[in-house]
């Protein structure tokens, strides 16, 4: 996939049949050109990029070896569909409800960063949220805590030990305390900085793969982990997105959702590195700042962000605030 290819023709010979029809019935004979294949992430879905008239595309054809395929795949095209029209996605040129190929613009941004969110950005990111949370529905899925818990199940199919009671038992905590808020909203479920498209003077979000109906305080909780490090800079997220003082519920709920996406997160990496080949726990946990440091070199391994988090979510669940929370929410 790294050659390129000067028309549809020849690259249908080397693509899988139904990404050369998808790419036929969105284009038809235009010619196609710098295909290239671009990073994604554990997913195992194939992301190409290319070139049609000038306007560059990204294509997007799930795993179709993966459990529940199908249904991934509808959900997935369907959140898109209502994101792309609302404007919180790239533009989306091209959908095969067969495959569950996608076709959308490729736009040119970075990851989300902190140093570069200004109030008045802080406000856009918080108006951007809104948009998604009061839009038309999403269908229901599994919540962060099952995927969390399938996590569980893989690493001990893989025949070693499961992920720390810690997490799991967080995970139940706060999703039968906040239960009655789920599936409240459509929600995106994985902001992590990565799935952001920062052009500057829009900001996009790409990976669908886990949206669904949820808890709109997960969204933001998710945030809070390697964007909204600190509990000042939450805490003025809240109250930007809420438009408003934030009540003592809302106060609660929010960091509830902190540490479910601290809990979410740890597991994700965690299972990454028994992915990876190595074990998870022993690395030394660092500070979120040093942590984030690392990430934005390149520089840190899924071990130890694994562990950092691991660490992060055990600070907050012994809390008082974590504690006032539970019983408030609970």
């Amino acid at each position: 996939m790294n050659a390129v290819a000067t028309s549809p023709r020849p690259f249908a010979e080397h693509a899988p049949d139904d990404v050369a029809r998808a790419l036929r019935d969105a284009f038809g004979d235009a010619r196609v050109e710098d295909i290239a294949p671009l990073r994604g992430g554990r997913s195992g879905a194939l992301l190409l990029t290319f070139v049609v008239a000038g306007d560059a595309w990204v294509l997007r054809r799930p795993d179709p070896t993966r459990p529940m395929h199908r249904e991934r795949a509808d959900r997935q095209i369907a959140c898109m569909r209502i994101a792309s029209e609302r404007g919180l996605s790239p533009p989306l040129r091209h959908v095969d409800v067969a495959s569950g190929i996608t076709i959308e613009a490729k736009v040119e941004g970075t990851p989300l960063r902190r140093s570069a969110l200004e109030s008045g950005r802080i406000d856009q990111l918080a108006g951007m949220l809104r948009r998604l949370h009061y839009g038309p529905p999403f269908p229901p899925a599994l919540d962060v805590a099952a995927i969390a818990r399938h996590f569980d199940q893989e690493i001990r199919r893989r025949g070693a030990p499961g992920l720390p009671e810690s997490i799991l038992q967080t995970l139940s905590d706060v999703s039968l305390a906040t239960r009655r808020f789920a599936e409240s909203a459509p929600c995106h479920n994985d902001l992590n900085p990565g799935n952001f498209l920062d052009t500057g003077e829009r900001i996009y979000l790409v990976d669908w793969e886990t949206a669904c109906a949820g808890d709109p305080f997960v969204d933001l909780g998710q945030l809070g982990v390697f964007t909204f490090v600190t509990p000042e800079s939450r805490l003025d997220l809240l109250e930007r997105y809420l438009g408003r003082t934030p009540t003592p519920l809302d106060r609660a709920r929010h960091t509830l959702a902190h540490a479910l996406a601290l809990a979410f997160y740890a597991a994700g990496f965690h299972f990454a590195s028994i992915a990876s080949g190595a074990t998870p726990g022993i690395a030394a946990p660092l500070p979120i700042p040093e942590l984030l440091a690392k990430l934005g070199r390149g520089a840190a391994s899924s071990d130890v962000v694994a562990s950092s988090l691991l660490h992060e979510m055990r600070a907050t669940i012994e809390s008082d605030a974590y504690a006032a929370s539970r019983r408030l929410v609970g």
